[in-house]
């Protein structure tokens, strides 16, 4: 049975960084078609588990629809459209990010019943809890996991950039104000963060143990670059940064701190949700594919049966068994190569991308001579 990775839908033309995460609404209503036309049964990750634990099951045409994140176009797009077409789907929500809005927002069922256009649709940000109750209660979404935070942290003290408002260290804000997560893809957030603070090595939350820089080094850097921002000679900066270091060497979360976190994402999320929901949450997604032994062990604790398996093929604990691990295909309307995303033009674009996942030999080369246009054209055309 296919799992499978979504995140946004319909916000491919949106003013968003993190475009590339949406699929077109064409693609994906396509694609809703598809699964109809061929008879495939939506199901959610209970049933899927139900079947993976199950010796006798025989694979059938069943699949499953995951949302990563929980944005504001699951709401207006995603579960008007699988209701629709009589379809299931799981979105994976972290607490932190849910917007503190209050009643549900406008979303293509108004624009179907004339009570409001597409273009006046808002599909940019997150759900709030109204929307996210709606959605659960309705038999069409199954709201799980994705923990607390969704954060990234730094973890040694190897500096890799300087922050001068890069739209890819977006997430540095969240922790200058945590308040505002939920509303950083609609409002520009660059002046939370001084300019001039140094970005160290960084990873997922979930996988690696913090690392904190000296408020003194991160002064110096910031003082330093105001002082000298007309040249913006990152380099030479970083350089001087790392003379500093043996005087300001910061310092790591200890073991009892780090688990105490791991226990805060994993652990409270599933209370967070239960208690608003009043169901048992029992599937977790890692953000970003970022674990290791600790929490997937502490995951297991938790009493979660089973969790999304990481992209980076990265070893679960040794008791993790198959079963709990939930293998996902990446669904996307973009031809990632080297140098850019492309978005691809094809109604049927996500079709043929599920078939050549599912070993259709056609549809796989179909896309790698796509993938090699782009190359090649990238290659000649400067």
């Amino acid at each position: 049975m296919s799992v499978l990775m979504f995140h946004s839908i319909g916000c491919e033309n949106e003013n968003w960084y993190r475009k590339w995460l949406s699929v077109s609404l064409d693609h994906f209503e396509a694609f809703c078609k598809f699964l109809v036309k061929e008879n495939y049964k939506t199901v959610f990750l209970e049933e899927w588990y139900n079947t993976s634990t199950d010796p006798n099951y025989q694979s059938s045409k069943q699949v499953v629809l995951t949302f990563d994140d929980g944005y504001l176009d699951n709401w207006v797009y995603v579960y008007p459209i699988l209701k629709k077409y009589n379809l299931k789907g799981t979105i994976f929500v972290n607490p932190e990010f849910i917007d503190d809005s209050v009643g549900v927002r406008k979303n293509l069922d108004d624009v179907w019943e004339n009570k409001t256009t597409r273009n006046q649709l808002t599909p940019l940000g997150f759900v709030n809890w109204d929307e996210i109750k709606m959605m659960d209660n309705s038999g069409v979404i199954d709201i799980q996991s994705h923990s607390m935070s969704h954060n990234f942290y730094f973890h040694s003290n190897k500096i890799k950039d300087i922050y001068e408002g890069q739209p890819h260290l977006d997430w540095l804000a969240w922790f200058h104000k945590p308040e505002r997560k939920p509303y950083y893809v609609t409002e520009d957030q660059k002046g939370y963060v001084a300019k001039g603070t140094p970005v160290f090595e960084f990873g997922r939350a979930l996988e690696l143990r913090r690392y904190f820089p000296d408020e003194r080094l991160v002064k110096y850097a910031t003082e330093m670059y105001s002082d000298t921002a007309d040249t913006k000679d990152s380099a030479s900066l970083i350089h001087k940064l790392n003379e500093k270091l043996s005087i300001y060497p910061g310092s790591y979360e200890s073991d009892e701190d780090m688990e105490k976190r791991y226990r805060y994402e994993i652990f409270e999320s599933k209370k967070v949700l239960e208690n608003k929901l009043n169901k048992k949450i029992e599937y977790f997604c890692w953000p970003g594919g970022g674990y290791n032994e600790l929490s997937v062990d502490l995951c297991i604790e938790a009493g979660y049966k089973a969790s999304t398996a990481s992209f980076k093929n990265k070893p679960y604990a040794k008791n993790y068994s198959d079963f709990r691990k939930i293998k996902r295909v990446s669904m996307t309307s973009f031809v990632s190569t080297s140098k850019k995303n492309y978005y691809a033009n094809s109604s049927n674009f996500l079709v043929n991308l599920f078939k050549s996942h599912e070993g259709k030999i056609l549809n796989k080369n179909l896309y790698r001579a796509h993938k090699l246009k782009l190359m090649l054209l990238e290659k000649f055309i400067k």
